[in-house]
Parts: structure tokens; C-alpha cells; sequence
């Protein structure tokens, strides 16, 4: 109930605020408090902005992308330099599940590649886990920030797109929810 509240209170602000000349910027630092708190989808929030502001689509969604990725890294570096012990010793059950078992296969398999996929999956899949192994296994930063950043800017700037060429469709669908 509170997360639905928040939800909307948050896309009704980016509505509130759309006309603004700072509006994509305003956006990004939406995405990167979405990202680190979990709360709201950052894909929410690139559609309801492009809806608002159809004109900065593309502005909309490489702000969100650079915002979310900052999150995104942040938490990659979290990880990187928390380690193992720390994590292992506030949640001991982690290893076992088949989310982290899933996410250190990948990394394990295919390094950064793993980390641009995920991020660039159309979908709102948690990626925590993943962020989690990759710190752990101590991938090369600079790969890290470009996988999390490329992914994100492609499918973001793919989820504005296709609101513009689809608004009255995606239009109906935000004011069903």
C-alpha cells in the first residue's frame, strides 16, 4: 500500500514538473532515488516522462539511464568493497538461493557481458543480486560502468521510443494502473 502511494506520488510529481526546462535532469536524480531505494521502476518513470514531455525523449531517457547507472554502480561498489564476510555474516542464507547461485553463474561464465544484459533487458527484474556478485568477484571497474551504462541507455532510450510512437496506447495503459 505504501510503495503504490509512493508510486503514484512520484509519477504525478514528474507530471507536475514536466514543462520545466530542467525537467530531464529533474528526471535523472528521480531515477537514481528510484534505483537506490527501490522503490519505484526507473521504466515508470522513463514512460510517464516522455509522456509528459514528448519533445525530450531522448534527454529523458539518457538522464534516467545515467541516473539509474550511478545508483547501480554505487551499489557495485558497495559490494566490491564490503566483501564476502560482511555479507555473509548479515545474510547467511544468500549463498543458497537461486537468485545468487543464477547471477554468479552468469558472471562467472561471461564477466561484464552478464551485467549489459541485465541491464538492458526490457524488464524490471531485480539486479541486486547480480550488482552483488559482480562486486564480489571483482570485475574490472571500468568494463562494470560501461556494461551497467550501455545497457541502461539502450533500453531506456527503447522504452521512450516506443511511447512516442505509441502514446494514446501507452497513455491508456498508465491511467489503468
Amino acid at each position: 500500500m505504501i510503495r503504490h502511494a509512493m508510486t503514484r506520488r512520484a509519477l504525478a510529481y514528474i507530471v507536475w514538473q514536466g514543462e520545466r526546462p530542467e525537467f530531464a535532469p529533474l528526471l535523472g536524480a528521480l531515477s537514481f532515488l528510484a534505483t537506490i531505494t527501490l522503490a519505484v521502476p526507473v521504466e515508470w518513470l522513463v514512460v510517464v516522462g516522455t509522456l509528459t514531455n514528448r519533445r525530450r525523449w531522448l534527454s529523458v531517457a539518457a538522464c534516467a539511464a545515467t541516473g539509474s547507472s550511478l545508483a547501480a554502480i554505487g551499489f557495485y561498489f558497495a559490494f566490491h568493497h564490503l566483501g564476502w564476510s560482511m555479507l555473509a555474516e548479515r545474510y547467511p542464507e544468500l549463498a543458497g538461493t537461486r537468485a545468487w547461485l543464477q547471477a554468479s553463474d552468469w558472471i562467472s561464465r561471461y564477466g561484464p557481458l552478464a551485467l549489459f544484459g541485465l541491464m538492458a533487458l526490457p524488464l524490471p527484474i531485480p539486479k541486486l543480486p547480480m550488482l552483488a556478485v559482480a562486486g564480489l568477484h571483482r570485475l574490472p571497474i571500468q568494463e562494470v560502468v560501461i556494461a551497467i551504462w550501455s545497457g541502461k541507455i539502450i533500453k531506456y532510450t527503447l522504452y521512450a521510443y516506443v511511447v512516442t510512437r505509441f502514446p494514446r496506447t501507452i497513455h491508456r495503459i498508465v491511467h489503468a494502473t
